[in-house]
């Protein structure tokens, strides 16, 4: 799919611009999938951003999507740095087919992100995900319990909402 990064590029980065054409050639020839991935680390802060939610748009549609990039996303966690594409990363991450050893790397990055970011946006997706993971593991439930506790506590109201979702998702008591 030529032109991937230019179509993606422009404007701000908190708007979509032509993602959507992207998305939807992606849904017919996901072959281009992975000059989208790439794209996650571009210098420019708005095809990276749009890269990374064009991903997530796709991996909603098509989880199976993500099987293919799976080590590669999780080799590069402490290399996305940029807020936007941390939004949609621990989305991503639910989707694919994760070892135990996979899951853990990616709870921990993920919680830290969630609790050190300053964008709450990447705290409710965070937690999010960082559940979604605590779910289906003992051992990182009962390190999950504690702080999503804190986060409800401490958190902005967007958090707690999050939090009180997740208590219920998981049946656990704040």
């Amino acid at each position: 799919m030529a032109g991937v990064r230019d179509t993606l590029s422009g404007g701000t980065r908190t708007s979509i611009g032509d993602a959507d054409q992207v998305i939807q050639k992606l849904l017919k020839a996901p072959s281009g999938l992975a000059e989208v991935y790439k794209l996650f680390l571009d210098e420019d802060p708005v095809v990276a951003m749009r890269s990374s939610y064009v991903a997530m748009r796709v991996a909603e549609q098509k989880p199976e999507s993500v099987k293919p990039f799976t080590k590669d996303l999780l080799k590069n966690l402490e290399l996305y740095t940029q807020q936007e594409v941390r939004w949609h990363i621990p989305q991503l991450l639910v989707h694919a087919e994760l070892t135990k050893a996979q899951r853990h790397r990616a709870y921990e990055v993920i919680m830290d992100w969630a609790e050190t970011d300053k964008s709450k946006i990447v705290g409710y997706y965070g937690f999010q995900a960082a559940a979604d993971f605590a779910e289906v593991d003992e051992v990182l439930l009962q390190d999950f319990i504690p702080r999503i506790r804190k986060a409800n506590n401490s958190g902005a109201k967007s958090i707690q909402n999050r939090c009180k979702k997740i208590a219920k998702q998981l049946d656990i008591a704040l």
